[in-house]
């Protein structure tokens, strides 16, 4: 006699076969998310420093004037946001918008703005509180330890001055504690929001 071939898999082996998948589910999607986490951070870098080398080509074709937060505009009660000021020196909107931020918004409703996960320096961009009123690149001793642009926390908002406090109100530390920062060079780098404001240090002052 001819003794019949068993064909698929018992009980056991079944169960076995699902606990190995299980464990190694559990033990790779820990991985899984610090690579998503760490892409999401390294995207977010760029497009801050994407702003900061597009904020460079605003500059040389208004006087050396660094782009505005806001801009009054003729015969109008909104204002430019910053955003808008740079939408034709960006590539696309993307670049406005952090992977990690889930409650992006545009600025406030007297302003034109877009939709954007990032805020500007109100002491670079808006001095003294007034609109239009940014500073020209020669007044920046050190531009390279001057922030220009920085994770924004606060919705509906478009910047923030250190003079504010309440930095973890404004400031989003939404890569693994860390923010992401442009600064007025162009160069751009993750780093603790405390690190950019101390006794010792104040990144956000020109």
């Amino acid at each position: 006699m001819h003794r019949k071939l068993r064909a698929g898999f018992t009980l056991i082996e079944l169960v076995v076969v699902i606990s190995i998948i299980l464990i190694l589910a559990a033990m790779l999607l820990p991985v899984f998310e610090r690579a998503v986490k760490s892409a999401e951070a390294i995207s977010c870098l760029a497009n801050v420093r994407n702003l900061a080398l597009a904020s460079q080509l605003y500059t040389s074709d208004y006087d050396g004037r660094l782009p505005p937060a806001l801009l009054d505009l003729p015969d109008s009660t909104k204002q430019n946001c910053w955003d808008v000021l740079l939408l034709p020196y960006v590539g696309s909107r993307q670049i406005y918008l952090c992977c990690a931020d889930e409650n992006s918004t545009p600025g406030p409703a007297y302003t034109n703005s877009v939709t954007h996960s990032y805020g500007i320096n109100l002491d670079v961009a808006m001095v003294g509180g007034y609109p239009g009123a940014s500073l020209r690149s020669t007044q920046i001793p050190r531009p390279c330890e001057a922030i220009l642009f920085f994770d924004l926390a606060q919705p509906y908002s478009y910047g923030w001055r250190a003079s504010w406090g309440n930095m973890s109100q404004y400031v989003a530390a939404r890569h693994n504690q860390a923010s992401n920062f442009a600064f007025c060079a162009g160069n751009a780098k993750r780093i603790k929001p405390s690190e950019t404001l101390s006794s010792s240090v104040n990144f956000w002052e020109p």
